[in-house]
């Protein structure tokens, strides 16, 4: 059983909707009634009667409910008490971000920042895998700012009330393979292979990489595999270079590799993926430091 079930159903009884529910947990609808789902095999029997608008709690759920808020509080209190025990740690500016910014992107971000802030001291977390657990991050205070790739116009959260963000730079993936021993590519995109092509990243749709929804849209009639699965671009560059697969990399971390022809384009310019880098924060928390650094960034 996890924590996120049960505050799952405390949004879904206070607003008998799955999808309000959803909106508000900050997933997709098909993913919160799965995990609603989930807390049903956990429990043992059907915990909402999906038969009445709106849905109400079985007789089962009506006894988990008042368990669920308890479990709820006190993690939240339990939490609370830990902060106040560590309140010099709050002082750290806190980012979650893929790995692949962490290490391209941040250090000279942070750098140009330098001047204009006195912030000195920075948490970067990268062991989220989801989108919706890098915003539940942010809605639950443990982090202070998310820092991701977004495709323009294609946000991940359109909750503006709740989340702010600002684009910081922009960038290109660039779809990337080993050369053949003729340096041609071992893989040309528009060519229509007989097996899959074999794919360096995780081919889900919570994946915080903005790329299988542009693989989708622009290759119909390909076949890709996931073959290796890492948050980290530099990892799946060297995967790359040793023939393992396909790989979309951010330009600024291959530039050096295409032109030195360790690695070739898999396909023309105009299938790169063309990306804002933004950074996020939750409107519900205001604490000094944090507005402060925020008035930094936009001013900059």
């Amino acid at each position: 059983m996890e924590l996120k079930w049960l505050k799952d159903l405390l949004a879904l009884n206070a607003t008998g909707n799955f999808r309000i529910a959803a909106q508000q947990r900050s997933i997709s609808q098909p993913a919160f009634s799965r995990r609603i789902q989930a807390l049903e095999v956990w429990a043992g029997a059907p915990l909402i009667d999906r038969t009445c608008q709106p849905s109400q709690l079985t007789e089962a759920g009506q006894l988990l409910l008042p368990l669920a808020r308890k479990i709820v509080d006190l993690a939240d209190a339990g939490k609370s008490d830990i902060r106040t025990l560590i309140r010099e740690d709050q002082e750290k500016m806190r980012f979650a971000t893929l790995a692949t910014l962490a290490q391209i992107f941040l250090p000279g971000w942070l750098k140009t920042l330098q001047p204009f802030t006195d912030a000195n001291q920075f948490v970067v977390k990268t062991e989220y895998d989801t989108i919706s657990e890098y915003f539940d991050a942010l809605k639950d205070n443990a982090v202070d700012f998310f820092v991701v790739y977004e495709e323009p116009n294609v946000p991940h959260c359109e909750n503006t009330e709740l989340f702010g963000s600002l684009t910081l730079a922009t960038d290109r993936l660039i779809p990337v393979v080993a050369p053949t021993d003729d340096g041609a590519p071992s893989w040309w995109l528009p060519d229509r292979p007989e097996g899959p092509i074999p794919c360096l990243h995780t081919l889900s749709k919570s994946s915080p990489w903005p790329i299988l929804r542009h693989m989708e849209a622009r290759y119909q009639g390909l076949t890709f595999k996931s073959v290796y699965e890492s948050t980290v671009a530099t990892t799946l560059k060297e995967m790359a270079i040793q023939g393992f697969g396909l790989a979309w990399l951010p330009n600024t971390l291959v530039a050096d590799d295409l032109a030195s022809g360790r690695l070739v384009r898999a396909a023309e310019q105009a299938d790169d993926i063309l990306v804002n880098i933004n950074i996020y924060r939750c409107l519900k928390f205001s604490e000094p430091r944090v507005e402060k650094f925020w008035q930094v960034i936009l001013s900059h």
